[in-house]
């Protein structure tokens, strides 16, 4: 049997791995000096080394194998681990940013709802997709979830799953799920169910509430939910598992949904009281309590069939009750066209255009384009939604930046203000429509390669929205005839505006789209929502640039990159969703 290195021995600045390319140590991040971060060749990693106590190291590396595959953007990657006979650790990516359990300090009785949403949409949608593979996270509480640019990453996911048992030292035992106290410690994707609606909790009403007996010291009311949501909220932290949620990205779709409208309910203070108190019964207890339940009605059954008394008896007029008034809907023709909507901070969020519903082609139509515009498909928008008339402006985008304490993306030397920003990542737009969505209570986030291209070509079926060949006045690009082609970005809005009311859906800077980049549109999406894949490698950036050929600004036109790179061609546009009538869903 190896005789590995004790990870207690370890010091600060001692070399690991292998000669000619070690990692550094650099400062561990638990008491027990099993976990550290280490720069390699200038770039950061996380090591866990293997603890001998713990479990086989047979174990170990398969573990890490196994979890190396995992590729989300809310989940940190993992790499392959190193094995010597003197070092065996895992390695992950660092994540940087503040662990949730900081984080929550800002917001001790509970975040906005636009807050928790921002936390826990990513981890909701990569926690269900990791769970269909048999794969979960195993140890998540506070300090597995770091804070992004308001954006929550689960971090060392799956990293303990090779050990005999999951304890203290490894999770807050506060997170901990029943099965973990079971002399055979059950691990399934139950478990991250069991911890993620527990975050949930904490992060709406505190992390104090973690503390506390879920069965009997939740509120009976949510002041931002209404009473139905927060119902079945409540019914999905139980504590067996046929109760927790089958999806979590329907539980942060049901909050969402609160941001525009809250259900109706006519639930009283008794009611709630009555289903506080049964939460708190054990199954026996209540077996017995129907029982009693049902005695209780047949002796009353039996007392009003019996004969009346010969003394007289007042009739009373039942009383008329009035239906319950509906719920206000809104109208999506009643919606204005062009909004701009207040900052908390002050200002507004970027001019949007509204877009009704509609059903277009989509992909090349002119046999002018690559594999991966094809096959050219029908697709449907169900309902409309509002996009930015421009690309979102240095003015706006450094507005967000010096609020949230971000570096200020360059400008090439070209010029703030009105233009549009660059040198942004896929990551810092996503930063971007979060906070706007905090500041505005709205939902913002980045088109989908369905709204955009519709958009771009405002019923058109053409090369571009105005023909098949460029012209002056309408774009800017390498040859589209304006003073800044190939040479800089443009003002927004300084060529000519789509039918839609749109500007530069054809060069001056490309934009990053939330979708995940795939090759060709085979399985695509036949309905408006964002199409995501098991692994996420690339996003997708649409609509050329002033450094672009004209062929690269068509509407259907679309190329991958990587969400962390940067250029000083790419920008993005964002979109407001519309909640419309008794349609609580969104694109997902």
């Amino acid at each position: 049997m190896n005789d590995f290195y004790d990870p207690q021995k370890l010091k600060i600045g001692q070399h690991v791995g292998v000669e000619l390319d070690p990692y550094v140590l650099n400062y561990p991040v638990d008491s027990r000096k099993t976990t550290w971060v280490a720069d390699q060749g200038g770039r950061p990693f996380v090591l866990r080394f293997y603890q001998s106590g713990k479990g086989k190291v047979e174990d170990f590396l398969q573990n890490a194998r196994k979890y190396a595959s995992v590729k989300h953007p809310a989940i940190t990657p993992n790499y392959p681990p190193f094995y010597s006979n003197l070092w065996v650790f895992s390695t992950s990516a660092v994540c940087g940013g503040e662990n949730l359990y900081s984080f929550l300090g800002k917001y001790p009785d509970g975040a906005p709802l636009n807050v928790v949403i921002s936390l826990f949409d990513n981890i909701a949608k990569a926690l269900d997709q990791v769970h269909k593979n048999g794969l979960f996270h195993g140890h998540l509480d506070l300090s597995a979830i770091h804070v992004v640019n308001g954006l929550g990453i689960m971090t060392g996911f799956g990293s303990h799953n090779w050990m005999k048992r999951i304890e203290e030292s490894e999770m807050d035992a506060r997170l901990f799920p029943p099965e973990y106290l079971k002399k055979d410690q059950k691990r399934t994707e139950a478990a991250d169910k069991y911890a993620f609606m527990r975050l949930l909790m904490a992060t709406l009403l505190g992390e104090s509430i973690l503390d506390k007996d879920f069965s009997t010291g939740l509120p009976d009311t949510h002041p931002n939910l209404s009473e139905a949501t927060w119902g079945r909220l409540v019914e999905w932290c139980r504590e067996n598992e046929r109760h927790r949620p089958k999806s979590l990205a329907e539980v942060i779709r049901i909050i969402r949904a609160n941001l525009y409208k809250q259900e109706t309910s006519d639930s009283s203070a008794t009611k709630r009281a009555v289903k506080r108190y049964v939460r708190t019964l054990s199954p026996i207890k209540l077996t017995i309590g129907s029982i009693a339940a049902l005695s209780v009605i047949a002796a009353f059954a039996f007392w009003a069939n019996r004969p009346p008394a010969e003394e007289s008896i007042v009739a009373t007029q039942p009383q008329q009750t009035q239906p319950p008034e509906e719920p206000e809907k809104t109208s999506f023709e009643a919606l204005p066209q062009v909004l701009e909507e207040p900052l908390a901070s002050g200002g507004t969020a970027p001019k949007i255009e509204k877009v009704p519903p509609a059903t277009f082609i989509m992909g090349d139509q002119g046999h002018l384009g690559d594999d991966n515009e094809k096959p050219a498909h029908e697709v449907d928008i169900p309902r409309g939604f509002y996009i930015s008339k421009y690309e979102v402006t240095f003015n706006q985008y450094d507005k967000f930046a010096k609020a949230t304490g971000r570096p200020l993306p360059l400008d090439n030397g070209w010029g703030r203000g009105q233009r549009p920003v660059i040198n942004v990542s896929w990551y810092d737009a996503k930063a971007y429509t979060a906070w706007i969505s905090s500041e505005t209570n709205a939902e913002y986030r980045l088109p989908t390669e369905i709204e955009w291209e519709y958009s771009a070509r405002a019923d058109s079926n053409t090369a571009f929205w105005y023909g098949d060949t460029v012209k002056a006045g309408y774009s800017v690009c390498d040859s589209c005839g304006s003073q800044w082609d190939g040479v800089s970005t443009a003002p927004v809005g300084s060529q000519a505006s789509n039918p839609l009311g749109l500007f530069d859906m054809h060069g001056n800077v490309a934009e990053w789209i939330e979708d995940c980049y795939h090759d060709t549109y085979e399985g695509a999406p036949t309905q408006n929502q964002v199409w995501l894949a098991n692994q996420c490698d690339s996003r997708v950036l649409r609509g050329g640039s002033w450094f672009d050929i004209p062929r690269v600004g068509r509407s259907s036109t679309r190329y991958r990159a990587e969400p962390e790179l940067k250029a000083s061609n790419w920008g993005f546009r964002v979109v407001r969703i519309i909640q419309q009538s008794n349609d609580l869903s969104k694109s997902e």
